[in-house]
C-alpha cells in the first residue's frame, strides 16, 4: 500500500534543492545506492512469492481438510453411526426373542434306601448325571401399541444425529473460514507494517545523510533511528501475529502446527446479502432450530410409550424341551423325555402405586419445556441473525469510508516524505503521516475482514453454509 511513496522515496533530489554542490553529489550517490537496494530487496520479494504460490492453500482445500481430519467430526460421525445401528425393529420390541438352553449336570453322593417291605440298600459313590436341552420363542404381539411408538422415536433420535453432525460439520466450516480469513488479514497488515518499516528504513537514511552533509541536527537523525526500532517491534510482533493463525489453522484442519503453507493476499467479500431472505432460510433451513423441533418429537413420543403402558401385553411363546437322566441308586434308573409346549401370556397392570400417572405428567411438563425451549432458540437466533446483519451493513459502510481515508492518508505520507526530503518539513509531520497512512491502511483491512467474518456468520446462522461456495 506504500508502493508509490517508496518510489518517491527512492528518486533522487530535484534541482534547486536545499545545499550546496557537495552535498546535492553526495545525496544523488545515496538515492542511487538505496535505490539499487531497494529493487533488489522488491525482486527478493517476488521471488518468496513466487515459491510460497507453490504451497498455497486455498479455502476449499482447507476446508476439505479438516472435514477430513478434524477429531469433532469424526466423533460426530460415530454418534451417527450408532444413531443408526440403533434404528431396527428388533431395538424397538417388535421382533420375537428366541433362546437355547443346554445343561449337562452330575453327581456323586451316598445313598441309604430303606423300602416298605423291610429291605434296604446302600450305595456308596452312586454315580448320577442329567441332560437337559431346550430352546423357547417368546413373541410380544400387542404392547398398547408402545413398540411403534418407540421404532418412531428411534427414527427421530436417528434425524436428530444427522442434525447434530450438521451442526458439527456447518460450525468447523465456519471456523475454519474465519480462521482462514485470520491468516490474510494477519498477512496483509504484515505487508502494511513491512511497507511502513522500509519507509522508516529510507527515512532513517536520509537523516543520516543529512545529518553528515550538516543540514540537519544529530536529533533528527536519532528520532528517525528510534522510529525505525519502534517499526522493527512492530513488524516482530505481526509475523508473530500472523504464526500464530497458521497454528490455528492447522489445528482446525488437524495437521502439525508447523505445517507451511500460504494463502492469497485478498479477502473477498459478499456485499449483496438481504435478511428478508437469511431469515427465512434460517427458520426453515437452520440445524440447530431443525434440532430442537426433533426434540419435541422425542418428547412427544416418549409420551406416546408412557401411555401405552396402561393398556395388556399379550405375547406368544413356544419351545421344544428335552431332558434325560441316569442314576445308580433311586426308584428311577433312566429317565428321557422331550416335547413341544407352546401357550399365550396376557399381563394387565391396574396399579402400581399412581407411578403411570406420574411418568405421564412428567413426560408432559417435558414436552412443554422442550417447546419453551425450542421458541427460546428460534429467539436467541433471530436476535443473532438481526446483529450480525447490522453489523454486516456497518462493515460494508466501513469499508468505503476506510477506503477514501487510506487514499487520503497515503496522498498525506506521500507529501510529507517528499517535503521531507527536500527539507521543508521536520521528522514530526512525516512521521505523525506515516502513523495515519499505517492506521488507515489496517482499519480498511479490519473493515474488509469484519465484513467477511460477519457474512460466514450470517451464513451459518441461515444454514446456508454447507450449500455455499465455503
Amino acid at each position: 500500500m506504500f508502493e508509490k511513496i517508496l518510489r518517491y522515496a527512492t528518486s533522487p533530489l530535484e534541482k534547486g534543492g536545499k545545499g550546496d554542490l557537495k552535498k546535492n553529489h553526495h545525496n544523488s550517490n545515496f538515492h542511487k545506492t538505496t535505490k539499487f537496494a531497494f529493487i533488489f530487496f522488491l525482486l527478493s520479494l517476488f521471488s518468496l512469492a513466487t515459491q510460497a504460490q507453490e504451497n498455497i492453500l486455498t479455502l476449499e482445500e482447507a476446508i476439505q481438510t479438516g472435514l477430513e481430519n478434524n477429531f469433532s467430526v469424526k466423533i460426530a460421525r460415530n454418534d451417527q453411526e450408532v444413531a443408526n445401528n440403533n434404528l431396527s425393529p428388533g431395538n424397538a420390541g417388535m421382533l420375537p426373542n428366541l433362546d437355547v438352553l443346554a445343561i449337562r449336570n452330575f453327581d456323586v453322593q451316598d445313598s441309604e434306601l430303606d423300602f416298605a417291605s423291610g429291605d434296604g440298600q446302600t450305595v456308596e459313590n452312586a454315580r448320577s448325571n442329567a441332560t437337559t436341552l431346550s430352546s423357547v420363542v417368546s413373541w410380544t404381539i400387542f404392547d398398547g401399541t408402545r413398540m411403534f411408538a418407540t421404532y418412531n422415536k428411534l427414527k427421530e433420535i436417528q434425524q436428530a444425529s444427522n442434525l447434530d453432525a450438521q451442526v458439527t460439520l456447518e460450525n468447523l466450516v465456519a471456523d475454519i473460514a474465519s480462521a482462514y480469513y485470520t491468516v490474510i488479514l494477519e498477512q496483509e497488515l504484515l505487508t502494511v507494517i513491512q511497507s511502513a518499516l522500509e519507509l522508516s528504513d529510507i527515512r532513517k537514511q536520509l537523516a543520516k545523510t543529512q545529518y553528515e552533509v550538516g543540514r540537519t541536527s544529530k536529533l533528527e537523525y536519532l528520532a528517525a533511528q528510534a522510529d525505525y526500532n519502534a517499526d522493527t517491534s512492530a513488524f516482530i510482533s505481526q509475523r508473530q501475529q500472523m504464526y500464530n493463525a497458521k497454528v490455528d489453522l492447522n489445528t482446525l484442519l488437524a495437521r502439525p502446527s508447523d505445517a507451511e503453507f500460504s494463502v492469497p493476499d485478498q479477502i473477498d467479500a459478499n456485499l449483496e446479502l438481504r435478511l428478508a431472505g437469511l431469515k427465512e432460510k434460517m427458520l426453515s433451513a437452520n440445524p440447530q432450530l431443525l434440532r430442537a423441533r426433533q426434540e419435541e418429537n422425542i418428547a412427544y413420543l416418549t409420551n406416546r410409550e408412557l401411555r401405552a403402558d396402561r393398556l395388556p401385553t399379550i405375547s406368544v411363546d413356544g419351545g421344544y424341551n428335552y431332558a434325560t437322566s441316569e442314576a445308580e441308586a433311586g426308584f428311577v434308573l433312566a429317565r428321557q423325555s422331550d416335547g413341544f409346549a407352546y401357550g399365550v401370556t396376557a399381563r394387565w397392570n391396574l396399579f402400581n402405586g399412581f407411578n403411570k400417572n406420574r411418568l405421564i405428567q412428567n413426560a408432559q411438563i417435558a414436552m412443554e419445556t422442550q417447546q419453551y425451549a425450542t421458541q427460546d432458540l428460534r429467539l436467541q437466533l433471530e436476535s443473532g441473525l438481526e446483529k450480525t446483519f447490522i453489523n454486516y451493513t456497518n462493515s460494508i459502510q466501513l469499508i468505503e469510508l476506510e477506503t477514501e481515508n487510506e487514499a487520503i492518508a497515503l496522498e498525506r505520507a506521500e507529501i510529507a516524505l517528499e517535503r521531507y526530503r527536500l527539507g521543508n518539513t521536520n521528522s514530526l509531520e512525516l512521521r505523525e503521516a506515516q502513523r495515519i497512512a499505517v492506521a488507515a491502511s489496517g482499519r480498511l483491512l479490519d473493515a474488509v475482514y469484519s465484513t467477511k467474518i460477519a457474512e460466514i456468520e450470517l451464513m451459518r446462522l441461515s444454514g446456508k453454509l454447507a450449500s455455499s461456495s465455503y
